[in-house]
């Protein structure tokens, strides 16, 4: 019989309590409060997958720099993906084919939602996501790769507004909203054992009785757009991508894949800060 195989992939500015960046941005003065609310997440979606039978899972730290999960907190069984390594179209962020789903933890609604909370894609340099025309933010992306590989995103853990955005991307999928959006710096916040109990049951139910979601296919070949916001960090690109623009902020590139598009854009992101960090 195959092991039960989960993958969670991790933010912060989804979870219980955290309503800025304040708090979620390692080095300020509130980051150790995000860092334990995320701390209660994570570990109740973790318990609830185990008690649920799952038997492996590895978490992808993808928040900020990936170094906000100390491996002291994890039970036998679970590995955590940290710092951050990049995607590459043959690595996507250590998924594939044998996971039997994916949990989305701690994300939130994409850059200029009307009333999310913390809205944002990625990083606060972009503006839009586009994939063969469909605007995606984080949830969809990180979907779309998983769905690259036949494995479907299950649960999404995230503040309202983001939850609203998966159910809307992802029908069927298991949504939990640990905290009410009222804007882009406000939310009604729940007691943290109260959504970690939320959280904890959710994942078990995954396990036990998986939504009937499917996997979010994105039909090849993937025309890839990435919108950027004026600034330091769109020249630099520009510069170093002027044949990919179709204007004077959006990149294009088609590739065989959600994967591979996203894959390339990282590589041409980091050549793009290092070509900032060269200048400055």
């Amino acid at each position: 019989m195959l092991q039960k195989k989960y993958m969670i992939r991790c933010d912060i500015e989804g979870v219980s309590g955290v309503v800025s960046y304040t708090q979620a941005e390692p080095g300020k003065a509130e980051y150790e409060f995000g860092r334990r609310m995320f701390k209660a997440d994570l570990m109740a979606v973790i318990e609830g997958l185990m008690s649920g039978g799952a038997e492996e899972i590895v978490v992808y730290d993808e928040h900020y720099y990936g170094r906000n999960i100390d491996p002291a907190w994890l039970p036998r069984g679970v590995t955590a993906i940290c710092g951050k390594p990049p995607y590459r179209a043959d690595w996507p962020g250590g998924l594939d084919e044998t996971f039997d789903g994916v949990v989305l933890l701690g994300f939130h609604s994409k850059a200029e939602t009307p009333g999310g909370l913390l809205p944002h894609t990625y990083e606060l340099d972009i503006r839009d996501l586009r994939l063969n025309g469909i605007s995606v933010g984080e949830i969809g992306m990180e979907a779309a790769i998983a769905g690259d590989l036949d494995v479907a995103t299950l649960l999404v853990v995230a503040d309202s507004a983001g939850a609203a955005e998966a159910k809307a991307l992802l029908p069927g999928v298991s949504v939990v909203a640990v905290k009410e959006a009222h804007g882009e710096s406000g939310a009604s916040c729940y007691p943290l054992s109260e959504t970690t109990a939320c959280v904890r049951v959710a994942s078990e139910e995954i396990v036990i009785n998986p939504p009937r979601v499917r996997p979010y296919r994105v039909e090849t070949p993937v025309e890839f757009e990435v919108e950027l916001n004026e600034g330091p960090y769109l020249d630099s690109f520009r510069r170093l991508n002027a044949d990919d623009m179709r204007d004077e902020r959006t990149f294009l590139i088609s590739a065989n894949s959600a994967t591979a598009a996203w894959a390339d854009y990282w590589q041409r992101k980091l050549r793009a800060q290092s070509e900032m960090e060269q200048d400055s």
